[in-house]
């Protein structure tokens, strides 16, 4: 046994393992209660900021707030644009064009 090195006594009896598995349990759960405790703070933080900053969309893209599908257009085409001339896009306005 590894404990047998560094556990007081010369013998490892059940209530010993016990002992050990308990501590582990109890480190496992202390670990993961600081994490819980670092994230939630990072959210705190994250909202604090989204609080501050507002970005307000611009007047000539309110498509996107109507239409969800517009995302996804826009970002094949630039996609598409960039794998034909191996520039990159730059979207300055989006608008449908009914056919």
């Amino acid at each position: 046994m590894i404990f047998q090195g560094i556990w007081p006594s010369g013998d490892f009896t059940a209530v010993d393992s016990l002992v050990v598995s308990l501590i582990a349990i109890v480190l496992v759960f202390l670990v993961l209660i600081i994490v819980i405790l670092v994230t939630h703070g990072i959210t705190i933080a994250q909202d604090k900021a989204d609080s501050v900053v507002k970005i307000k969309p611009r007047p000539e893209n309110k498509i996107l707030e109507d239409d969800k599908d517009a995302v996804a257009a826009v970002l094949a085409a630039t996609i598409d644009f960039h794998k034909e001339t191996g520039k990159d896009a730059e979207v300055k306005s989006i608008e449908r064009i009914d056919e």
